[in-house]
């Protein structure tokens, strides 16, 4: 009976020892065989760093400093530039010549300007402007030592003055524009086309010289 006993009590814990092994094991290989669990933390990371990049504002863009440089650009092309122009005095006796500041861009852009400023009154009390106040200017070209002025129709329709004004008015334009050293001369142009006389009593067919004559007492 000793015996049976001895060997039921081996059978029982061997098998207790079978069981404890294989439950140990299937532990273990548990979270080995099983990638499920690690893929679902990946993939909930991944969308929770997804989903926090899109509430994220959009990144504004460079600001755009090209306007700035073109405009930076633009005035330091644009310079001041003295010159002298001339006025009949309030008397209608002579021409007065005045210091005038004018902006250029480039060497052919100062002749336009200076017809401009010839054509604008006076800020002086004893000077005057003859040139109509609805007169405009086209253009100013120089070729060889000749400053080719365009002006419109409206200078001549709008001019009422006798010979001396027409004189001066023409003196004006002619004196300050041979103030340039490379100006010798000035021809005068309406609406492009070559005119004899402003007012019948100058010929301008022919570029004029400057005319110092004006200039005395």
């Amino acid at each position: 009976m000793n015996t049976i006993r001895k060997i039921l009590l081996l059978i029982m814990v061997a098998s207790m020892l079978i069981v404890t092994g294989c439950d140990n094991q299937n532990g273990g290989n548990e979270g080995a065989n099983n990638p499920k669990s690690d893929n679902m933390t990946e993939k909930t990371t991944t969308t929770n760093t997804e989903v926090k990049d899109s509430e994220l504002p959009p990144t504004p863009p460079p600001p755009n400093k090209t306007s700035k440089d073109n405009k930076k650009d633009e005035t330091r092309s644009t310079k001041e530039m003295k010159i002298k122009v001339y006025y009949p005095d309030e008397s209608g006796l002579r021409l007065v010549g005045v210091n005038r500041e004018i902006e250029i861009k480039d060497s052919e852009d100062k002749y336009k300007e200076a017809v401009k400023a010839v054509m604008t009154p006076p800020k002086e009390k004893n000077l005057t402007s003859i040139i109509p106040n609805n007169s405009s200017l086209i253009s100013v070209k120089v070729k060889d030592g000749t400053a080719v002025v365009n002006l419109d129709k409206k200078i001549k329709n709008g001019f009422s003055g006798g010979s001396t004004g027409e004189e001066f008015l023409i003196g004006s334009v002619v004196n300050t524009l041979t103030e340039f050293n490379e100006v010798k001369s000035v021809k005068f142009l309406i609406d492009g086309q070559e005119v004899e006389t402003l007012s019948g009593h100058m010929d301008l067919s022919e570029p004029i010289k400057r005319m110092d004559n004006l200039m005395k007492n």
